[in-house]
């Protein structure tokens, strides 16, 4: 996965940040894209938060409203977002928390 430009987020900024996209659901399945391992990875670039996602697909249909939602709950922390796919990057169902697993199945 290509990490973004920036540093690490402080660990106490990152679980506001996490608590956040926590409540932002996958527009297809209607579950957490923090729960499903969406968020690739989180970096500070002077004072723009920089978010990389993961999409399950590179076909995703959703994809771009998923960037829209993200920056959209974010915005009210961060005046300055740079929220991007990564589509070099891979996801896989192990990215998900143990119990959406079992629930979906895999």
């Amino acid at each position: 996965m290509n990490a973004p430009t920036g540093a690490p987020l402080p660990p106490e900024l990152q679980e506001r940040v996490m608590a956040v996209l926590r409540r932002v659901a996958d527009p297809e399945l209607a579950e957490s894209i923090t729960d499903l391992g969406l968020v690739g990875s989180l970096a500070l670039d002077g004072d723009t938060l920089r978010v990389q996602l993961l999409p399950t697909s590179a076909t995703c249909p959703m994809a771009d409203l998923l960037v829209d939602e993200v920056a959209a709950a974010l915005a009210p922390l961060f005046p300055a977002l740079d929220v991007t796919l990564d589509w070099d990057g891979q996801w896989t169902p192990e990215r998900m928390t143990p119990a959406l697993r079992q629930w979906l199945g895999w």
